[in-house]
């Protein structure tokens, strides 16, 4: 899908955002059609730009009857997407540089934070970038029992991608630790910030659908270009 393609149905969520803010709950949405016709562009760009508000909770869909607005939520929630798939969302080009690859013994006890390898385990070390800007840095642990021959493949695609179709281990679900922390000098120049610049860690443990453990990453990101969306159910 074109970047500019994305771009158009983000503002034209938007715009209907604030509409829709306005109605009582349960209140029809205006039509595909209508809306398509109003905002001089496709009923696909429409359909995209109120799929994108169903993930909100912002609008529902009833098969034959049209979309209404929703209830407000009141569960968190997030959604769990790999780099590569945040970065197609945003509409830029994700790719990756490879910092370093190896297989760490557990009686190595290497230690990122508070990662601990108790079995041997592949750590990989990665910049991700969008549209050429490094946006994150990440070390990723994986035990070597759960992908042989990890090494073997192009880290700088998609590792979700890897371990899902080369060793079918998808990641399901995940749990998150989020900090806020000042960016050092080695960061700040990884990451092509001012040294003491805001940047949030993520600590992220990744399970598959058996709840068995897939990966344990941490993930620093520059502060000023990412937010974080919860969404809120009774």
């Amino acid at each position: 899908m074109a970047k500019e393609e994305v771009r158009k149905q983000f503002r034209l969520a938007d715009l209907l955002r604030t509409e829709i803010s306005e109605l009582a709950t349960h209140d029809p949405i205006p039509g595909e059609r209508a809306l398509a016709e109003r905002f001089g562009t496709s009923r696909v760009t429409i359909r995209q730009a109120l799929a994108l508000l169903q993930d909100d909770g912002l609008i529902y869909t009833v098969h034959g009857a049209g979309s209404f607005a929703a209830p407000p939520r009141v569960i968190k929630q997030m959604k769990l997407y790999s780099f590569t798939q945040e970065m197609k969302q945003r509409g830029l080009k994700p790719s990756t540089k490879l910092i370093s690859a190896q297989l760490i013994d557990d009686d190595e006890k290497a230690v990122d934070d508070f990662i601990v390898v108790s079995e041997p385990a592949y750590r990989i070390e990665r910049l991700r970038l969008g549209d050429l800007e490094p946006l994150s840095l990440e070390i990723t642990y994986v035990n070597q029992s759960i992908a042989p021959n990890l090494l073997d493949h192009d880290l700088t695609k998609s590792l979700y991608h890897i371990l899902e179709s080369k060793y079918g281990q998808e990641v399901f679900s995940a749990d998150e630790h989020l900090t806020p922390i000042i960016v050092d000098k080695e960061i700040s120049k990884l990451l092509n910030v001012p040294v003491g610049s805001a940047a949030i860690r993520t600590q992220r443990t990744g399970y598959n659908i058996r709840g068995e453990e897939v990966e344990r990453s941490i993930s620093i990101r520059q502060g000023n270009r990412w937010d974080f969306k919860y969404s809120i159910r009774i």
